[in-house]
């Protein structure tokens, strides 16, 4: 395991054992922006614990935006059929770099906007990851089950139950998700209350 990972691994693990005290103490976490999550464990979990929070914070935010960004390009050069790589000169792969500039350029214009409301586009794009999930895991399935193309690494019987429990729970979960974002009283009907 690289320094990379480990440091991947800590702060992933403190922004867990940070976060733990809103559920002892029953806070509602629904009010809070990122910044704010900092500040309100402070009390509980003190400076340290508020920092190593907001730093596996901004850890994720950094890792979720290269692989978004990097991904969408290389996907965008496996079906333009262009050079597709971060090993490539800007020459070599221009369509590449541009896709990676102008989807940086958006983000940046997206947020420079005054007034708009950040958090609701954060849940709207993740209700869009969790509409696009089942299919990317339904091929993914389809890939390590292919005799063809794994070969003897095909995917054994006891790894395909495994997969296909937690890719219900991950489907249930994120079905539950876009529900309670795109229409949040529906599950409180559902439930009873």
């Amino acid at each position: 395991m690289c320094i990379r990972d480990r440091f991947a691994t800590v702060a992933a693990v403190a922004t867990l054992l940070a976060t733990a005290p809103l559920f002892t103490h029953h806070m509602s976490a629904a009010n809070f922006e990122a910044g704010e999550f900092a500040q309100a464990l402070q009390p509980f979990v003190g400076h340290w614990g508020a920092a190593l929070f907001a730093l596996g914070m901004f850890e994720a935010g950094m890792v979720a935006a290269i692989t978004i960004s990097t991904s969408s390009a290389y996907a965008f050069g496996e079906v333009a059929r262009r050079p597709h790589s971060l090993n490539l000169p800007f020459k070599q792969g221009r369509s590449f770099y541009l896709v990676l500039l102008l989807e940086a350029a958006a983000a940046g214009a997206l947020v420079l906007i005054p007034g708009i409301p950040l958090v609701y586009i954060v849940l709207l794009v993740n209700v869009i990851a969790v509409l696009a999930m089942p299919p990317a895991l339904l091929f993914l399935y389809m890939l390590v089950n292919d005799r063809e193309i794994m070969g003897e690494l095909v995917s054994p019987l006891w790894a395909n139950v495994l997969a296909l429990g937690v890719v219900t729970v991950l489907i249930g979960a994120g079905l539950l998700f876009g529900v309670s974002v795109i229409a949040p009283n529906a599950l409180a009907l559902v439930g009873g209350r």
